[in-house]
């Protein structure tokens, strides 16, 4: 196993055996000189059976000609390695891993050293407190929302018993008629944009081209608030089409066509729009820049915020929803707005869903 004395490679033996986490020492070749008793069991080998392995059978097929590689090539030429990797077992069970390689240098040959912790337990504890920080979240907006359900209501309710009152004035009669109606209307609006933020989906990521996602948003903004575009600059079809992330069309969709609905309710009566994407290292940055009122100082804290609007027949979810959109693409937004010169919004979400070690060879 090394150069030391049979007396020191007893003792290191048993030190190797006795660690609560897999061990593998592995030649840069990828052949397997010794695996502890916790790497047994943790891949399902029995003594004896790793002989006829490489390090290469642990991982998954998609990472034998990048990923497994570059973890050698960097424990060669920088003397260690330490991240994440979904691994396999015997019986081809997945299971999310933390490993750790440091490099032996013998006198006769190159040992690579790699320790494996089994970290599936907390990655189910990181995916419980993302659902639990979006119940928090849904459980803010319902507290506000029962708020702002209480006013149409007692409109309602207050409209209706006038109605029953008899010796009603006809015209006073129609009003209350019009006033229910718009109360109810509303009241309709805020449950549909309560239910669109509850229901929203976790991502479910593809491989997908900035020209789909654009097509489809601007298919998600209502017809009649198009119009409302004097002009609407892009980048060439060419250009949308080669920039590539992972992303769930639908719903980032569906948070730029919020983005895209606001700058165009924020013409005066028109707008200019102004949708640009490019790489950003491993990232790509997009977004909407438009020529319209702007967003006063005072409010620009306060846009994100669940039911915060300044139009009256608007919700007030639009930027929310979008909001936690990016988050869930492990992206950010932010805005920058001017009073009487316009508004940029500015998204940024990872080109990978897999780190860039797992996909670009050193």
């Amino acid at each position: 196993m090394t150069d030391s004395s049979p007396l020191d490679q007893a003792l290191l033996e048993a030190v190797l055996q006795s660690i609560p986490h897999g061990v593998l020492l592995f030649e840069p070749s990828g052949k397997i000189l010794f695996a502890n008793n916790f790497s047994e069991q943790l891949f399902g080998f029995r003594p004896g059976e790793w002989n006829d392995h490489a390090i290469s059978s642990l991982f998954l097929e998609d990472d034998y000609d990048i990923f497994l590689p570059n973890i050698i090539k960097l424990t060669l030429d920088k003397g260690s390695f330490e991240g994440e990797a979904l691994l396999r077992d015997r019986r081809d069970q997945k299971f999310f891993a933390y490993l750790t390689t440091f490099l032996y240098r013998g006198s006769h040959k190159d040992v690579i050293v790699l320790t494996i912790q089994d970290i599936g337990t907390l990655k189910t504890l990181q995916r419980e407190s993302i659902e639990t920080e979006r119940v928090r979240s849904m459980a803010k907006v319902v507290d506000q929302m029962a708020h702002h359900i209480r006013n149409p209501i007692a409109a309602i309710g207050g409209f209706a018993g006038r109605l029953l009152k008899k010796g009603l004035d006809e015209k006073d009669r129609q009003l209350y008629k019009e006033i229910i109606y718009q109360e109810a209307s509303r009241l309709d609006n805020l449950l549909r944009n309560l239910a669109s933020f509850t229901t929203l989906p976790l991502p479910t990521m593809t491989e997908e081209n900035f020209e789909n996602l654009l097509e489809r948003s601007i298919d998600l903004v209502p017809q009649a608030l198009l119009g409302a575009a004097s002009d609407w600059q892009k980048p060439p079809g060419e250009k949308l089409r080669s920039l590539r992330a992972f992303m769930d069309v639908e719903t980032l969709a569906q948070c730029l066509a919020n983005i895209f609905t606001n700058a165009l309710e924020a013409g005066d009566p028109r707008v200019v729009l102004n949708f640009h994407v490019a790489e950003s290292g491993d990232r790509i940055r997009f977004g909407v820049g438009d020529d319209g009122i702007g967003i006063k100082p005072e409010n620009l804290p306060l846009v994100f915020d669940p039911l915060f609007t300044t139009k009256n027949d608007h919700v007030g979810l639009g930027l929310t929803i979008s909001q936690r959109i990016v988050h869930d693409h492990g992206g950010s937004i932010e805005i920058d707005s001017e009073v009487g010169k316009g508004t940029a919004v500015t998204l940024e979400i990872p080109r990978e869903k897999r780190r860039s070690i797992r996909v670009r060879r050193l």
